[in-house]
């Protein structure tokens, strides 16, 4: 390449490598590799490669209501450091992304075999915990692409702790096995300075208490919730389960309470929070028989968002308490709505049915089906 053509490259590279610097902050790098002892494996490292980030991107891709992603898996590189590549001076790339400020999250997955038995070697770098290693060892029985999943499922729970945490809470909503949840869970907040205020411990006190709920257990999810708000008092998410427990202890004057000072102080600005503080409120007043107060907060909660399932079919009930025939259409359209449910699993009263009658226990909500409920 004539010096003309290789400093255009390099100029060119520069600017390209620049973008990729700030286009894939926040992600992560993902290696795969076999060693060449390793005999009597079925799949060749492409297939491996694909479902171990195939793992990792199921579970950085649980989305989060109150959380940005944590982190984006990436197996490919960018135009700039193809460029470099391409000149070979990938070693001046590396170098100027480190001056940059460019320090992904890495991870790799090693198979090798030692004493005749094989082996997962999960190795990588975490901008929350710094280095990580473990050795896993498939158990009697368990599958190649099983195992492997685990090892991913091991090494995000690493990159992204919170992100795995709402992942496993997805997962085992339908079979309700929540332990190695909740023992991540507590291991993950004992790492976790022992500070009054924490915006983490609040996220995983929060999926605590929807575990306890799971569990049809209000009072432990009352205190997860309690604690959750302690540790943040900014954070709404808690604020909203604390009043779905109220509901379920047939404290309906403090429910609506809650919410009447959290509309009144800090109105959520996303739809779904503002129309499930609407909802709870509603539910609130449906269990105080104040029917025509109810029917006015989910007036509200629907025009807050008017696609919620949720929100439209509690206020059918409403509207059958008193005897208005608009139930029916707003049954429904709460049906047709369902087909595009939005649900977050850190929010409860899209999950579990606002309790308005007493002394119900926690129950699914009626447009939520565990085996099949997409969570955005």
């Amino acid at each position: 390449m004539e010096l003309t053509s290789l400093t255009l490259a390099v100029v060119l590279g520069l600017g390209l490598l620049g973008a990729d610097t700030v286009l894939r902050s926040g992600s992560v790098e993902v290696e795969v590799a076999i060693a060449p002892k390793v005999e009597n494996i079925s799949v060749d490292k492409e297939t491996l490669a694909s479902r171990f980030k195939d793992q990792l991107d199921e579970i950085t891709s649980t989305t989060s209501i109150v959380r940005p992603q944590e982190i984006r898996s990436r197996a490919d590189q960018g135009l700039g450091m193809a460029l470099f590549e391409a000149i070979h001076a990938q070693n001046v790339a590396f170098a100027l992304q480190r001056e940059l400020g460019y320090h992904p999250d890495r991870i790799r997955f090693a198979l090798f075999v030692e004493n005749g038995v094989m082996h997962g070697l999960v190795t990588g770098r975490s901008h929350l915990i710094g280095n990580f290693s473990q050795i896993i060892t498939p158990n009697k029985g368990e599958d190649l692409m099983d195992f492997v999943r685990r090892c991913a499922l091991w090494g995000g729970s690493q990159l992204a702790p919170y992100s795995t945490a709402l992942y496993l809470l997805q997962k085992h909503a339908a079979d309700k096995d929540f332990a190695d949840l909740v023992t991540f869970v507590e291991h993950a907040k004992s790492l976790l300075p022992a500070t009054p205020i924490s915006f983490d411990r609040a996220l995983l006190d929060n999926v605590l208490g929807l575990v306890a709920l799971f569990r049809n257990d209000p009072k432990a999810a009352r205190k997860a919730f309690n604690d959750a708000m302690t540790a943040d008092p900014t954070n709404a998410v808690p604020f909203l389960n604390a009043a779905f427990t109220d509901l379920q202890f047939n404290d309906y004057q403090r429910a609506a309470d809650r919410m009447a000072e959290l509309i009144r102080l800090a109105p959520p600005a996303n739809k779904v929070l503002l129309a499930t503080a609407y909802m709870t409120w509603g539910a609130a007043r449906m269990g105080m028989r104040d029917i025509k107060g109810a029917d006015r907060m989910l007036e509200k909660a629907v025009a807050a968002n008017p696609d919620s399932s949720s929100a439209l079919g509690l206020w059918a009930e409403a509207k059958k308490l008193a005897g208005d025939r608009a139930a029916e259409r707003l049954e429904r359209l709460a049906h047709e709505s369902a087909a595009t449910l939005e649900n977050y699993s850190e929010v409860a009263a899209l999950y579990f049915h606002l309790s308005w009658a007493d002394n119900e226990p926690v129950t699914l909500n009626r447009f939520t089906n565990p085996k099949g409920v997409t969570f955005h």
